[in-house]
């Protein structure tokens, strides 16, 4: 179905470019994806593809289940749908617990929101727990927000011709001013989507920014790579200080400190878009740094080694950077300063200190 929006002008020329436009953005996400732009759902306006998604599937009375720290705005949009959420937490942190979430499944449930990696713990699911739990009830939507895939590489994307009930969330981010997401799922889904009337509120020329961005990445991948390079140094330079780092897989990086206030203020006053992680069970004193294209390390190395100078903090001795491969396995890894989990196999990308 052809979309409808609630326009602020009456003008239908308007809306057909805008509608061009939508269109064109969705063919180029598909070619970047190499899928039919049929599988894409998008629009322009901040949070609108995750609502529209969301007021889609769930209603009054129904049950969202969210795993693992989840970003706010995602209660906030299941709240507007009159629906109820559940948060369910790993435990231990920092490992994925299908087992644990699975049990708790309802017939209520129309809705399980997995972030895969999650950018706050790096817990990573693997493909098969993933299809264990699409196949809990084909009535039940499983949204991976795979919004850090650019960085991690990690996704689900050949699990869609198999599932019609998986939907991934993925984002696009050239510069502060473009900022899109949108989602991959079957054309089932994103017809249902486009049945939904939202308020158009961007004007053709941020339109024609988004598209001139998608389509002129510049050197995006050497830009990543760089990024990359950024947050593994800033990692291994704030362990010298004595700070408990954890570097996730999409290469965003939880830091434990005990003046986490004072760290975001000074993260914040350089452009930092720091986020303090105490409002989520079991994370209290630890911030994430997340990974930007624009990430300069030595601006954050700066704040943290005048800290440890004022208060003439001395670099703690004996210690080592261990970087875990997946061939590799160690029963008792330390994340930050006293956590101690079992593990397995881990990923080359997940570096514990």
């Amino acid at each position: 179905m052809k979309l409808t929006f609630e326009k602020k002008t009456t003008d239908q020329s308007a809306g057909s470019s805008y509608n061009t436009f939508i269109k064109s953005i969705k063919e180029e996400l598909g070619r970047q994806n190499k899928i039919d732009s049929e599988l894409i759902g998008f629009y322009p306006e901040p949070d609108q593809t995750l609502k529209s998604f969301l007021k889609s599937f769930i209603g009054p009375g129904d049950e969202a289940l969210t795993v693992g720290p989840t970003n706010d705005n995602i209660y906030r949009v299941i709240t507007s749908c009159d629906a109820s959420y559940f948060e369910f937490y790993e435990k231990p942190l920092f490992l994925p617990d299908p087992l644990g979430f699975v049990g708790k499944v309802t017939s209520r449930t129309k809705l399980i929101v997995l972030g895969n990696p999650n950018r706050f713990t790096g817990v990573v699911y693997s493909q098969k727990e993933i299809e264990n739990i699409l196949n809990i009830s084909g009535d039940t939507i499983v949204v991976l927000d795979e919004s850090t895939f650019e960085s991690s590489r990690i996704t689900a994307f050949d699990l869609l011709n198999k599932y019609d009930n998986l939907v991934l969330l993925r984002s696009f981010e050239n510069s502060k001013n473009n900022h899109i997401e949108y989602i991959i799922s079957n054309p089932t889904i994103i017809k249902n989507i486009d049945n939904c009337i939202f308020e158009q509120t961007k004007n053709n020329s941020v339109l024609t920014n988004i598209l001139y961005n998608l389509k002129n990445p510049g050197n995006r991948m050497g830009r990543l790579k760089d990024a990359r390079q950024e947050m593994l140094y800033l990692s291994i330079r704030l362990r010298m200080f004595g700070l408990g780092c954890f570097l996730n897989p999409d290469y965003s990086l939880v830091i434990n400190t005990v003046e986490s206030e004072e760290s975001l203020f000074l993260l914040n006053e350089t452009g930092i878009k720091a986020k303090d992680l105490a409002c989520f069970p079991g994370l209290g004193g630890n911030i994430l740094v997340p990974f930007q294209l624009d990430v300069n390390a030595m601006s954050i190395v700066d704040i943290f080694e005048n800290k440890t100078i004022v208060k003439n903090d001395k670099r703690p001795k004996q210690n080592r950077l261990k970087i875990y491969r997946p061939s590799e396995a160690d029963n008792e890894l330390k994340i930050g300063r006293n956590l101690n989990i079992e593990t397995g196999q881990r990923l080359e990308s997940n570096m514990v200190f």
